[in-house]
């Protein structure tokens, strides 16, 4: 996997590189150099992104923020199982919207540059979280707490090529050089 400089690593130079990254180290173990990270990035001045991956099996906007406790979606509301009653109580789901909602800023500036808009949120919550749903619940992103799990499942559908993989990752980091095009005329 291909890791490129953050948002927040510019202003630090090439300290971005030098601290662990949890979630970038375990994606890194499965996905090999057709996949691209980018830590907290804002592209085209939208609000930053916990993390991007781009490769063959897509573009995936993923988050590492959550709450500890357990948390159900049933008959379309989410409740969060009480700590000393273990009963179940009304909760307001704002990870798991701020991750929809980051997969969906990044789907609508990649459909303004005419790139697939197609963009997975997804969210790799704390060790203390847990995030389930009834049968036929839909909570609208992926949820997964191990990033070495969560390669296994940006990998299980290819749906972008090469060429596409490169539009992508050249919008997203202006300092890639863009791929060349085919020229529209036989004589360019």
């Amino acid at each position: 996997m291909i890791r490129h400089p953050s948002s927040r690593s510019t202003r630090l130079g090439l300290l971005g590189f030098t601290g662990r990254d949890p979630l970038a180290d375990g994606l890194g173990r499965r996905l090999d150099d057709d996949w691209h990270f980018f830590r907290a990035l804002a592209p085209g001045g939208i609000e930053p992104i916990d993390a991007i991956v781009v490769g063959p099996g897509g573009t995936w906007a993923i988050s590492t923020v959550g709450e500890r406790g357990r948390f159900a979606r049933r008959n379309g509301h989410w409740y969060l199982q009480h700590r000393s009653t273990a009963s179940w109580v009304p909760w307001d789901a704002a990870p798991i919207t701020a991750a929809r909602l980051a997969a969906r800023r990044l789907s609508l500036y990649l459909e303004r540059a005419g790139l697939p808009a197609e963009v997975t949120g997804a969210i790799v919550p704390p060790a203390d979280m847990t995030v389930e749903a009834a049968p036929g619940e839909s909570i609208g992103v992926v949820v997964e707490r191990e990033p070495e799990r969560l390669a296994g499942t940006l990998v299980a559908e290819a749906l972008l090529s090469q060429a596409q993989v490169d539009r992508i990752v050249a919008l997203l980091d202006p300092r890639q050089p863009l791929p060349q095009l085919a020229p529209s005329t036989p004589r360019g």
